[in-house]
Formats: C-alpha cells, structure tokens, sequence
C-alpha cells in the first residue's frame, strides 16, 4: 500500500514538473525558426535542383531573416494546451508534423511527414 502512496506522490510531482515547464507558443516559434533557418543554411545548392530552386535557396542564405518570414506564410501552425503539455501542428508545403512541447522541450516523433 505504501507503494501506492510513492507512486501516486511521484505522479503529482511530475505533473506539477510539466505544468511549470510547458513551453509556450513563442517559444514554439522561436524553435520553428531555429529548425528552418537551420534547414536552409545544411541545404547545399548542386544539380539536383533546377535553377529557379537553386536561386531561391541562395536568396534563403543570403536573407534568412527574410526567407523565414516568407516561408512562415506558408505554414499552417496549431497551437493546442493541454494543460501539462503543448500540442503544435505544422502543415505546409506538402508536408505535416504533430510536435509536442514538455519539460522545456519540444518532441516531435515523425518529423515532418507528406501528406
């Protein structure tokens, strides 16, 4: 019975853990940012691309700031709290994610998938 009494105190103290360290939407964001501008600068610009591609992926480097805003419009983003974590859904660009933020992090198992 006692290890019920610690299971169940463990259970609260780790709720209490998450509803304290749940990300918030600006947060989300900054971590979108961050993974896409991440994104652009890895891509290499090579024949595997046309030229259109190649010449907005060398814009993209040279603006980030300014790409990002870009492709920003093109997403879809959903922000839903769940009270101990928070649910985000990206779509966009033939492509979907659902991520989770918890604990000061964000989890996002699947990566961005194709539709």
């Amino acid at each position: 019975m006692r290890f019920l009494g610690y299971l169940f105190l463990l259970l609260i103290l780790a709720g209490g853990a998450a509803y304290l360290t749940k990300p918030a939407e600006a947060e989300a964001e900054a971590v979108l940012r961050q993974e896409v501008m991440l994104k652009v600068a890895t891509e290499e610009i090579g024949e595997a691309r046309g030229a259109a591609e190649n010449l907005a992926l060398a814009a993209c480097k040279l603006r980030p700031n300014d790409c990002y805003d870009l492709l920003r419009g093109g997403m879809d983003v959903r922000y839903t709290d769940k009270t101990l974590w928070l649910e985000v859904e990206l779509e966009g660009y033939e492509r979907r994610a659902k991520c989770y933020g918890a604990f000061g992090r964000f989890f996002c198992p699947g990566g961005w998938a194709e539709k």
